[in-house]
């Protein structure tokens, strides 16, 4: 069936009607999947809470309070507890909190908070 299509505004085969009765054509279809992923990652990409070198707080589990360090790493591979929605931040611990604390570990962005620059000078 040819129908306007809704993104390039020309007469053509229709592949696509989305639920608000707006009709696409296969090549704007076809772009808007390309698009999609590479579009979502830069957002999510933008979106990472910290960086390396900002100074957090880490707790385990987000109860117990390991100390105060630094971002060393960000992941977003699962095998470092990160995902491309949730990444994981390498941190090494120089304020322990306890001696059994560890060196360095991964932390989620749920068990971390940014330390102010007041603290930081201390």
């Amino acid at each position: 069936m040819e129908a306007l299509c809704y993104t390039c505004k020309t007469i053509r085969d229709i592949v696509h009607t989305d639920h608000n009765g707006l009709d696409y054509c296969a090549g704007c279809v076809s772009a808007a999947e390309m698009f999609a992923v590479p579009r979502a990652m830069a957002f999510l990409a933008a979106t990472v809470p910290y960086q390396k070198g900002d100074r957090v707080e880490c707790r385990t589990g987000g109860e117990i309070f390991d100390g105060i360090g630094t971002v060393q790493d960000v992941s977003f591979e699962l095998k470092h507890g990160g995902t491309p929605v949730y990444p994981s931040f390498r941190v090494i611990l120089d304020e322990k909190a306890y001696a059994e604390a560890p060196d360095e570990c991964w932390y989620t962005e749920v068990c971390m908070t940014k330390v102010k620059d007041e603290a930081v000078a201390k």
